[in-house]
């Protein structure tokens, strides 16, 4: 399998958090032509983003999320499902809570990154949207290693990457650990990076982001 990506994007690390932990080889490949909105890649997916699976015969498969179902579906062990009826409506509210209210948010404050273009006013209103959103969040996290369930799953692979972008952002905007707020995010997130699998991708990522930043 060939996975189009970058070491230093949260989103891909989702996809190569459950790759690792189903154990499937594969290679990550930039995109092509220097970028995902260069036409070689828009030609593998016009949506222009990253990550990007591409199977052994040719199948080619975007967005996160759905690289993770479609491992679950074609590598069904080792799970990344609850077994448990409640625990799965648990690990599935965790995760359309997360796209719903937090990743937008984030996305929009990165518009704003640049000082010289950047509206305040925009910027408090989506730090108030992005800690709104954590809070819903936490409300569908077990105060544990794992989301949901005692075991890790495609929730993990979504949330973990998605509170390390919020490290990430918060600085460049000169605002404090958006954790401080939300003490069951941030034990689940020091939990979560004991886990050898999600703390190597953990600090693969926070290593390329910094190497990229300096």
């Amino acid at each position: 399998m060939k996975l189009y990506a970058l070491a230093l994007s949260p989103f891909a690390a989702r996809a190569r958090l459950a790759l690792r932990l189903k154990g499937i080889d594969y290679e990550m490949v930039a995109p092509p032509g220097g970028g995902p909105r260069s036409p070689e890649f828009l030609a593998i997916n016009p949506i222009g983003k990253i990550p990007v699976l591409e199977t052994d015969n040719g199948l080619r498969i975007a967005e996160s999320e759905t690289i993770i179902d479609y491992l679950e579906d074609v590598c069904p062990e080792p799970s990344l499902t609850p077994d448990d009826a409640s625990m799965r409506a648990r690990m599935r509210n965790a995760i359309r809570t997360l796209e719903s209210y937090v990743t937008p948010a984030l996305f929009r404050l990165f518009k704003q990154i640049d000082p010289a273009g950047r509206d305040e006013k925009v910027v408090e209103a989506e730090f108030g949207q992005l800690a709104n959103g954590l809070a819903l969040v936490e409300h569908f996290v077990d105060d544990a290693e794992y989301v949901a369930g005692g075991a890790v799953s495609k929730a993990d692979c979504m949330l973990l990457p998605t509170l390390l972008l919020c490290d990430v952002v918060s600085p460049l905007f000169g605002r404090d650990d958006p954790m401080k707020s939300h003490p069951v995010l941030a034990g689940y997130k020091e939990k979560a990076r004991r886990h050898p699998d999600m703390g190597a991708i953990w600090g693969e990522t926070a290593a390329a982001l910094e190497n990229a930043g300096s």
